[in-house]
């Protein structure tokens, strides 16, 4: 959605109640609007997830050079400096709208990204007092499409009561974290591809997998300087200089890192070579429901519609998205329409209510 009338066609909202669109992305800053929903009495800000390059390095800087923490707790580096972002520019103009519109709550949403900074942006402006936002913080909850893993177990279970994530099936991204892609590197280490693979292909694998890990630190690296250059610059406007950091040191990646062979007289190119998982486990925010898709089959043949029908199911921070689970739709599992055509095939088997707003 390139504008307020293409968001004003695709949601509940009026594009006279669409009081701010950004479409433009910075780093540490997704594009995000500015609502207000009449009808379930909210003040709405949407956050967009990865669209842009400045986006992608939000997400890939998972780490700083210093202790990534908030109040103590670990928290994914990129999309808290995005949710301060939101806290220092927009609070004002949120307090505005609930000024002007009494009554209301706050929801704060977003999809992958954007669901992740929405939900550390809720845990913030709950901790504060109602003095010092202008507002309640009673009145905030946030829910996110599709939400990376970006806090601590503690600080995930913490915000159960205000802050919901929406996995559907396979999606791979609410799984993904240092932890879990280590894990999964390791599952493929610890796979015996001589028995499956043979000559010429196995050292081809051997080759990609080498290559697939050194692009992979090569771009984070890339994202790190790039991050560090763009919050240097932009520490003036911020007006706290006190935050520059520094790049952090160059990450490099051989076949001896990567627990592959580099010895070529090696009969297994591909050795067992498994690391330690290091990094502290990072769980997606709230409380979790997880959309699983049901393939009905008819005369023993799976129908050519997909999914035919959709479960939802309620779990928590720590229950079942510890690890990637790689299938066909791993990917195509954290597409919006794909969210939202299963979100309404779960709405249609729903028993009907009075009260129509979300959760």
């Amino acid at each position: 959605m390139k504008d307020a009338a293409g968001l004003a066609r695709n949601s509940m909202l009026r594009e006279s109640n669409i009081l701010k669109f950004i479409s433009n992305s910075n780093v540490m800053r997704p594009g995000y609007y500015i609502g207000v929903d009449i009808r379930n009495k909210l003040v709405v800000l949407g956050i967009r997830g990865t669209h842009t390059v400045h986006d992608i390095v939000t997400d890939m800087v998972s780490l700083s050079n210093q202790e990534v923490s908030f109040d103590g707790f670990q928290v994914h580096f990129g999309t808290v400096e995005a949710a301060r972002w939101f806290f220092c520019h927009e609070l004002e103009t949120l307090r505005k709208c609930l000024e002007m519109h009494k009554g209301f709550g706050l929801r704060l949403v977003g999809h992958s990204l954007g669901g992740a900074a929405a939900a550390l942006l809720a845990i913030m402006l709950r901790k504060r007092s109602e003095k010092e936002l202008g507002f309640s913080p009673d009145i905030i909850s946030a829910v996110g499409i599709a939400t990376p893993p970006c806090t601590s177990k503690k600080l995930a279970e913490d915000c159960l009561d205000f802050v919901t994530t929406v996995v559907l099936q396979d999606d791979a991204i609410p799984r993904m974290c240092g932890a879990s892609l280590a894990r999964l590197r390791n599952e493929i280490l610890l796979t015996d591809w001589t028995s499956l693979l043979e000559g010429e292909e196995r050292k081809g694998v051997a080759d990609l997998v080498v290559n697939t890990m050194q692009a992979l630190s090569s771009a984070q690296d890339a994202a790190r300087k790039y991050a560090a250059y763009a919050r240097l610059s932009s520490a003036n406007e911020l007006g706290d200089k006190s935050k520059k950091e520094t790049v952090g040191s160059e990450v490099t990646c051989n076949k001896s890192l990567c627990g592959l062979s580099s010895d070529k007289g090696d009969p297994n190119p591909l050795a067992l070579k498994p690391i330690e998982i290091a990094e502290e486990e990072l769980f997606a925010p709230g409380t979790l429901f997880h959309i699983r898709g049901r393939c009905v089959s008819i005369a023993g043949e799976k129908t050519t519609g997909g999914r035919e029908s959709c479960t939802l199911w309620k779990g928590y921070p720590d229950e079942h998205f510890g690890r990637i689970v790689l299938s066909d739709t791993m990917l195509s599992d954290h597409k919006c329409d794909n969210h939202y055509y299963a979100l309404r095939d779960v709405l249609k088997g729903l028993p009907k209510s009075d009260d129509r707003r979300l959760p």
